[in-house]
């Protein structure tokens, strides 16, 4: 199995002197991501000014704040913004639109990749799955601004008073647990002790082996769970694990923190813990899959014969949705990622999840058991890629299209899971394309249409 990728991913807070709002910033989320378990050779967190003076001290207010909510102030100086700072960031963070603006302004090509914190809450929360590597996180919430765009209610603009600086002080300690929270997920940590009187079980996500223990006050309520929503996924122990991921319940704080400084992923209640466990789980397998598999933001499902269609389209665009509709009808292979090696597919038939308006800003977890899914074959192999168009004013009748080879492939990159670690890249993905006859785009506007073109892309395959 490929070693997991050791880069980090590398924040940039920027806002105009950095010597206020961006270090409170960067040295509170430094220390939540340390509350979290990771580490800074996983997630590496800097700051910089649109106008600072290079060594400038930070001021005494910031220095309260970032000591008043557990971090340290010590050794801040500040830095001025830098074609070079830029360019070596994964995400920048801007604490107002006209700052985030101005950072696009100096630096054009960094516009896809800087938001407001306000930004990056709304799009984690209401549109972007999380289960995709954290490089790719990116872009995926540029596409989708670019679609919902997000109104910017509340900024982190300059404080004047001491008020306004206290307030501004909790509305960042608040962010940058969520955000450190939700990342915990997708960072791959050595467990460094298993917890005591911990529930196990292994599961498989397309080839990759992964431990979970479950830990904590409510560990038997989650085992339990875990055990009935990755039921398609449960494999027998006995042979070494590709990766360990520890899970704990827990309604007290301290035993939290305990469970994330050993490496945990801790939450307060089992839907919480089993939303973020999925992403985890598909991260992990991903990222040891690496340039070995063509891995594709995809639905799939598969016929009687073990012939597959995979449904590619960007994260919150519908493939959960379809997944439920077709799998009712041909066996399901997954809701989220489709992995291929060469012509062959392995199944990942996760647990599918689902938003509801009772759990705000977490999906739950539903077995393909429960909603009674078929089974595919064992054996599976790549027959059709279909470029899913999903939109509320698309035709009534779906509408399916061949698409243009070169076109087809600049879409398919986009959703193509470390591209850079495929060896000849967008040849193998066009060798990919090529082995299924050419790419076909599906418009339509609701999934249950989608069945009535199912003999046509069976046919086609």
């Amino acid at each position: 199995m490929p070693a997991r990728p050791q880069s980090a991913f590398r924040i940039l807070i920027v806002d105009t002197h950095d010597t206020g709002r961006a270090p409170v910033s960067e040295r509170l989320l430094r220390r939540a991501l340390a509350e979290h378990g990771i580490p800074a050779d996983q997630i590496r967190v800097t700051s910089a000014g649109l106008d600072a003076v290079d060594g400038a001290r930070i001021t005494d207010t910031a220095a309260r704040l970032i000591v008043a909510h557990g971090g340290n102030a010590d050794g801040f100086v500040a830095r001025s913004l830098s074609a070079q700072l830029v360019g070596a960031a994964d995400l920048l963070l801007a604490p107002t639109a006209a700052e985030r603006d101005e950072v696009a302004r100096r630096h054009p090509r960094a516009a896809r990749r800087v938001f407001t914190w306000a930004e990056l809450k709304s799009l984690y929360g209401d549109v972007v799955e999380l289960a995709a590597p954290l490089h790719e996180h990116p872009l995926i919430l540029a596409r989708n601004r670019a679609v919902h765009p997000v109104p910017v209610e509340l900024e982190l603009t300059a404080w004047t008073s001491d008020a306004e600086a206290d307030a501004a002080g909790e509305w960042i300690a608040a962010g940058v647990h969520d955000a450190a929270e939700r990342w915990s997920a997708l960072v791959d940590r050595d467990v460094t002790a298993r917890a005591p009187h911990a529930s196990s079980c292994v599961l498989d996500a397309f080839g990759t082996r992964i431990g979970i223990t479950c830990s904590g006050a409510g560990r038997d309520d989650l085992s339990r769970e875990v055990l009935r929503v990755w039921s398609r996924c449960i494999v027998p122990s006995g042979r070494d694990n590709d990766a360990e991921i520890e899970v704990c319940v827990d309604p007290d704080p301290q035993a939290l923190a305990e469970a994330r400084a050993r490496g945990a992923l801790a939450f307060a209640d089992v839907p919480q813990a089993l939303h973020h466990l999925s992403s985890a789980v598909t991260v992990r397998a991903i990222d040891r899959h690496a340039g070995n598999f063509v891995m594709l933001h995809a639905a799939a499902v598969a016929s009687r014969d073990g012939d597959v269609i995979g449904f590619i389209a960007p994260s919150g665009t519908g493939k959960t949705t379809l997944s439920r509709v077709l799998g009712a009808h041909h066996g399901y292979v997954t809701d989220e990622t489709l992995a291929i090696a060469g012509d062959r597919v392995y199944a990942y038939p996760k647990p599918l999840s689902v938003i509801t308006e009772s759990h705000q800003g977490i999906k739950l977890q539903w077995s393909p058991d429960s909603l009674d899914l078929a089974v595919p074959p064992a054996d599976l192999r790549l027959s059709r890629l279909v470029l899913l168009d999903r939109r509320p004013d698309g035709p009534v009748s779906p509408v399916l299209e061949d698409v243009p080879h070169l076109r087809g492939i600049a879409e398919l990159a986009e959703q193509t899971s470390y591209l850079p670690r495929l060896s000849r890249m967008l040849h193998t993905l066009s060798d990919t394309v090529d082995s299924v006859g050419g790419l076909t785009r599906l418009s339509y506007r609701e999934a249950s249409t989608v069945l009535t073109v199912m003999p046509e892309l069976w046919g086609a395959a």
